[in-house]
């Protein structure tokens, strides 16, 4: 698996489990709900810059976004 696949599915999953929209989510971290729909899309990338702002958002560590499901 690919890293935008694994922070699409993180990021899907982080959502789901706190039971959220992606509009509040995105709200929630501080990025645009459009930023939030092209990383979850799985079809582009995300800065690093963004990467961070999502996992400081979320309470995790960059690397825990990107790191296969299956790995955990």
């Amino acid at each position: 698996m690919d890293s935008k696949r694994a922070l699409a599915e993180n990021l899907r999953k982080n959502i789901y489990d706190l039971n959220m929209t992606q509009a509040t989510y995105a709200k929630e971290i501080g990025i645009p709900i459009t930023t939030l729909q092209y990383a979850i899309s799985g079809n582009g990338s995300v800065s690093l810059n963004t990467l961070d702002k999502i996992a400081q958002g979320a309470g995790l560590d960059p690397w825990e976004l990107i790191r296969p499901p299956e790995d955990k």
